[in-house]
């Protein structure tokens, strides 16, 4: 009996064993898994802190780019480099330019109307060098809009009557 109470006891020591192993490994494995779980959370805020640095740096150089850009089309619409603004420049010069044309076909059409009164009138034709004089300085002026816009409002017969006089008189002193 002695073999069978050594037995048992041998029995009960390895079976006692078993246990703490058994125990020991799960207090080990809890312990690991809190561990891990602790780490893993830690892991997790580190990389969510991280998220947000690379955000706020992300967007600031969004930021950055867009003034820039914004700097860049402002020097570039100072400047006229857009296409639409060169386009409404282009558009702006040629409306100044008709009506620079038509101001000048007005003068021609004022001058002709003038030649053929003098033509027609005989005492007109010795005032036909005033008339000259007149026009001569219409040229001047209409190389300015502004001042091209004022003659040809005024009628141009005005001026010549004006001028008309004067030169009446030197020719009735020399006849």
């Amino acid at each position: 009996m002695n073999t069978v109470k050594k037995a048992a006891s041998l029995l009960r020591k390895t079976r006692l064993a078993g246990m703490g192993i058994y125990d020991s490994g799960r207090e080990k494995a809890a312990n690991k898994f809190d561990q891990l779980f602790v780490d893993g959370s830690t892991f997790v805020n580190d990389l969510l802190a991280k998220g947000e640095l690379v955000e706020t740096q992300i967007q600031a150089k969004l930021e950055a780019r867009k003034m820039l850009r914004n700097k860049i089309s402002a020097l570039r619409s100072r400047f006229g480099f857009g296409n639409e603004s060169r386009e409404q420049q282009i558009d702006i010069l040629s409306q100044r330019v008709d009506s620079l044309i038509e101001v000048v076909a007005k003068l021609a059409q004022q001058k002709a109307a003038e030649e053929k009164a003098t033509i027609v009138s005989p005492t007109k034709a010795v005032e036909k060098p005033a008339a000259a004089k007149s026009t001569a300085a219409k040229p001047s002026t209409a190389a300015k809009p502004a001042a091209a816009k004022s003659t040809a409002a005024k009628p141009a017969a005005a001026k010549s009557t004006a001028a008309k006089p004067a030169a009446a008189k030197p020719a009735a002193k020399k006849a």
